[in-house]
């Protein structure tokens, strides 16, 4: 109940705030800036630049994560590793994490192909789509199995990470649909609202593994796994 009401209380203000600062700057410079800034795409094109910078990191994990099942002075970098290190949990969820991220880049990179080429050739249609299916039944399976594989306090960033984007993202989402609805700015594609979501995601996952204590940042063997 909290999170609706102070959702709600964030949409309210941000909605009055965007409404105020519409009216006192029409006709001004700043509502020149607006224009030009929307009337040239910079949002496609900003949505375009982030999307391909998440495709290389997803990618770039991807990599680090294979070098770590063969090379232990990779798997003992934490930085690099995310804080799994060399221990029997981590051993088990390299490949795991391997497939996660291969398939996550698969299926960003058939968004964000569609998005810039709606109309993309009809030969490529079904292709691109069983691949997405794969990439996205990989990510549910390979997710699931990490989930098991890694202890509660990986857990418990997940999920503290994925709230907080959440929690930010429903905000934002309601801002933004009250000032769309009511003419303040144009509509923004799905893909920008996927690629902002991502972008808070990381930053909150960032955020939250800094508040956490390093010397936690140890992986025990599950009694499950």
């Amino acid at each position: 109940m909290k999170f609706v009401v102070s959702t709600a209380i964030w949409a309210v203000v941000g909605g009055i705030s965007g409404y105020l600062i519409a009216t006192h700057t029409k006709g001004t410079k700043v509502e020149d800036v607006a224009r030009f800034v929307f009337e040239r795409d910079f949002v496609p094109y900003m949505s375009a630049l982030l999307g391909f910078l998440l495709l290389g990191a997803y990618i770039a994990s991807a990599i680090i994560f294979a070098l770590a099942i063969v090379n232990k002075r990779v798997a003992n970098n934490r930085a690099l590793t995310g804080g799994l290190g060399t221990s029997p949990s981590a051993r088990k969820a390299y490949p795991y994490l391997v497939a996660f991220y291969v398939a996550y880049a698969a299926l960003l990179g058939i968004l964000t192909f569609y998005e810039f080429h709606p109309k993309g050739p009809s030969s490529m249609s079904w292709p691109l789509f069983l691949i997405g299916l794969a990439s996205g039944v990989a990510m549910v399976w390979t997710g699931h199995r990490l989930w098991f594989l890694l202890d509660e306090f990986f857990r418990a960033i997940w999920l503290e990470a994925g709230a907080l984007a959440s929690y930010i993202m429903v905000t934002i989402l309601l801002v933004a649909g009250s000032a769309v609805a009511t003419g303040l700015m144009p509509a923004v594609s799905l893909y920008s609202g996927l690629v902002l979501y991502q972008i808070i995601y990381l930053i909150a996952y960032g955020w939250v593994v800094s508040k956490r204590d390093p010397t936690m940042l140890e992986v025990e063997e599950p009694e499950d796994a």
